[in-house]
Order: C-alpha cells, then sequence, then structure tokens
C-alpha cells in the first residue's frame, strides 16, 4: 500500500477534512462542519442517537500526546459532554508516547484515535507503529537527573512517574536512588512490573546509589537518578552521563523568585560538569488560579529564566499551559500504600484509571512527549 503522505487528500488542511467528511457520509452518518473558530473538534458526525465530535488533524509528523490530552480535556469539559464519543483522525500517525497515553485511557474511555486512509480509518489502540521513527536509536542508555533545589516540590514523585511513563511506552527503566533519604525506595520498594497483554511487559527497577552499575541492570534503556539535594553528593561521574535532566518547581507567588534564583544556580552547578544535557524546569503541584493569574505567575516565573534561557540553548522553561503536572487526589496519596501495610508494602505508581483517565499518566507522558519534541528523545526508538 502506498504511504499516507502519497494520497492527494493529504495536500492540505481542507483537502483532507473533505476526504474525512465523504468516507463518514460513505458509511451512514450525517455530518455538520463546525462554526469557524470553534475550539474543540471540526466536524460533527451523527447517526441514530449518537452524536459525535471529529477533530481533524492534518499533519506532517506524528500526533502529540499533548494534542490528544487536550481534545480529551474538551470531551471532559460542560460543553464537550453533548457528546457521546470523539474520534481523532491524523494524517501521519501517532508518536510513542501519544500511542502510551491512548493505551493508558483504557476501554472506558470514549475517544477512538485513527489514521485516515484512502478508503476508511485505520484505528489503533496505543500499540500499532504507523510510521517509522526519523532518528536511529542511541547506542547504550539513555540518562536522566531529576534535581530539586529545596525539599517538598516533588523530586522522587516526578522520578518515580516519569519512570512509569516510560515503562508504558515499552522501556525497561533503572530508578537509583542519589538522595540519602532514601524516599525513592521507601515508596516504589524494589520495582514496578508493568505488564502488556499483547506481550512482555517492562519493568522498574530501583537502586540505591552505591549499587548502581550500567551491567545491574543491562536490559534498560532508560536511567534515571533521583539526585542529592546536596550537589556534591551526587557522583560528578554520573553527572556528566546525563542527556536530560528534570528540575521541578512550584508556581505560587513566593516561590518563583526564590525557587528561580536557586535553580539557576543549580544549572550553573550542572554545567561544571556537563555541558551537553537537556536541563528542563518543570512546574509540579500545579493548580490552575483562573486565566488572569496564571497570566501574571506565567510572565514572572518565564522573566526568572530569561537570561538563562538566552545564554543556554539547551536550558528549557517549561510553560505550564504545554506541559505540567497537575496537582491530584491520586498523587497527593500516593504513598499511603505504605502507611496502609508498612510490614508488607506493595509497590506502586499513582497510575490508577478513575472514570478511564488518570491525570498523572498523561501529565507524565506529556511530559516525555515534550522532551521529544524539544531535544529529539525520539533517538530512543528502535
Amino acid at each position: 500500500m502506498p504511504a499516507t503522505l502519497e494520497y492527494n487528500f493529504v495536500h492540505d488542511f481542507t483537502h483532507f477534512e473533505q476526504h474525512v467528511a465523504k468516507i463518514f457520509h460513505k458509511y451512514g452518518w450525517t455530518v455538520e462542519t463546525a462554526k469557524p473558530n470553534q475550539p474543540g473538534y471540526d466536524l460533527v458526525v451523527k447517526k441514530n442517537h449518537c452524536v459525535v465530535a471529529v477533530q481533524v488533524k492534518w499533519l506532517k509528523n506524528n500526533a502529540t500526546s499533548t494534542q490528544l490530552s487536550k481534545f480529551a480535556d474538551y470531551l471532559d469539559s460542560p460543553e464537550g459532554k453533548q457528546f457521546n464519543a470523539g474520534i481523532f483522525l491524523t494524517t501521519k500517525g501517532f508518536g510513542g508516547p501519544a500511542r502510551a497515553l491512548i493505551k493508558s485511557w483504557g476501554q472506558d474511555t470514549k475517544i477512538r484515535c485513527g489514521v485516515a486512509t484512502d478508503n476508511g480509518f485505520n484505528f489503533i489502540n496505543g500499540d500499532v507503529e504507523v510510521t517509522p521513527p526519523p532518528e536511529p536509536p542511541k547506542p547504550g542508555k539513555i540518562y536522566f537527573g531529576v534535581f530539586t533545589c529545596k525539599g517538598g516540590v516533588g523530586k522522587t514523585t516526578v522520578a518515580a512517574h516519569l519512570a512509569g511513563a516510560f515503562a508504558l511506552q515499552g522501556f525497561n527503566v533503572a530508578l537509583v536512588d542519589l538522595d540519602p533519604e532514601e524516599n525513592l525506595q521507601k515508596l516504589v520498594g524494589d520495582g514496578v512490573y508493568v505488564p502488556n497483554p499483547k506481550g512482555m511487559g517492562t519493568t522498574i527497577e530501583v537502586f540505591k546509589g552505591e549499587d548502581w552499575h550500567e551491567d545491574a541492570a543491562r536490559d534498560a534503556k532508560v536511567v534515571i537518578f533521583d539526585c542529592s539535594p546536596a550537589m556534591e553528593r551526587n557522583h560528578s561521574e554520573l553527572v556528566a552521563k546525563f542527556d536530560y535532566c528534570i528540575i521541578p518547581t512550584t508556581l505560587n507567588p513566593l516561590g518563583i523568585n526564590k525557587h528561580g534564583k536557586v535553580i539557576q544556580e543549580t544549572v550553573k552547578d550542572i554545567r561544571r560538569i556537563n555541558r551537553n544535557a537537556h536541563l528542563f524546569v518543570l512546574v509540579n503541584n500545579f493548580k490552575d488560579p483562573g486565566y488572569r493569574r496564571l497570566q501574571i505567575l506565567r510572565r514572572a516565573y518565564a522573566d526568572i529564566y530569561k537570561e538563562t534561557s538566552k545564554i543556554d540553548d539547551k536550558f528549557h522553561c517549561i510553560d505550564p499551559e504545554e506541559v505540567c503536572i497537575r496537582a491530584s487526589d491520586l498523587l497527593y496519596y500516593w504513598g499511603i500504600h505504605i502507611l496502609e501495610s508498612p510490614d508488607n508494602p506493595r509497590s506502586e505508581l499513582a497510575f490508577n484509571l478513575i472514570g478511564g483517565r488518570c491525570y498523572p499518566r498523561e501529565d507524565f507522558i506529556n511530559l516525555a512527549d515534550y522532551i521529544e519534541q524539544k531535544a529529539g528523545i525520539g533517538i530512543l526508538r528502535d
């Protein structure tokens, strides 16, 4: 079969939307075009008592998890609840993080995602590789460091659940605890197994810093270090290996300036050892303060890192409107399993589905997707 981009209907958005409408007509659906500048969807299709919102994405690259999450959030909104279901259709395919997000929604979701063909749609379940990756895989392991500059901003939470996001995408992950408090091991135990109903599952293995060696987890493609807040306690030879560093922070009026100055010093400390790693400042425990306040906080947050961004092209201050880790009961109560059964605690992450969705899953998959888009983590793909 010819590649998707050879079809005439992918020349531009208008041709693609018309093609999608014709296919729905062909199968007995009534099709209505959305009003101009209508957010959330492009077409409404109706059949019997079923009303479906259709998002039509004309893309030259794979659809991202961020695009899918935006559509899912619309369907969960008061306006979106008028629809029985949603269909997300694209021209190209779905990247690894997007497929992991689709898979994480489970069977209860009312969203279907597919790729248009000449005569119909190929719907996927998160496991299908529609297009080959553009880059060869990086040999060896990919190293992440998760740093924090003060207690309580979520370093351990981010490290563990970023590992979960990669495990959902099919990668074996090693988590290495460099923090003397060893909170990672307390909360995750010796690891988590992520089953795959269609094949062999993936593992998240946990190691103490002194026990870590590459040969200890030979099949782990991704290694994530939960670093000590004291820079001197992190082995410089490990910091030098990092491909990516995540620096969690919070978005609040008193913390922005204070955290910003400490983070700037942390960036300088990392750069003395590692000049090549991509560094990402990530807003954790985000609570939406409303549009006006959010714009004020975003400006202040971006201004703190403006000078660092100018002189360091591998420094990324992540806009919380693009990607953030939202506050949720699942993350707030993560670790309750330790208190419930202190003598025999189980290993788990805050990735349980509620009503077919899980915000922590989506947020951490979106983070992995963002890193892929901004810093080329696509080199992971085999």
